[in-house]
């Protein structure tokens, strides 16, 4: 699945504002809204604050593609390099004293 048209809004999570590179896999890892607490447990177990970067759908286009990841969820993923122009908004998160981030500002409408 390529495009626009999602029903959650899509972050990129980094640890200095900054998107990551493609990785070996020939992407960049991104999450829907309700994604966003998992991959945070699984990838970012140690990171005291991370900055979390909502990316527009359209200005991907083409190089968004959502596909099947862990545990066969699918997740959005960014074929090539993510620009200035992609990111409509950077939400800066620290991890709390319970141990966890608060994503409860991140939450879609209805």
């Amino acid at each position: 699945m390529t495009g626009g048209g999602f029903a959650e809004a899509i972050w990129h999570i980094t640890t200095d504002g900054v998107p990551a590179r493609r990785g070996d896999e020939g992407f960049v890892h991104a999450s829907f809204t309700s994604q966003l607490a998992g991959t945070l447990e699984v990838h970012y177990p140690a990171a005291a604050s991370v900055v979390l970067l909502r990316l527009d759908p359209a200005a991907l286009g083409e190089r968004l593609v959502v596909e099947p990841s862990r545990d066969g969820a699918l997740f959005p993923h960014v074929y090539g390099e993510i620009a200035d122009g992609d990111v409509t908004g950077r939400v800066a998160l620290a991890r709390g004293g319970d141990g966890v981030f608060d994503l409860s500002g991140l939450a879609d409408p209805a």
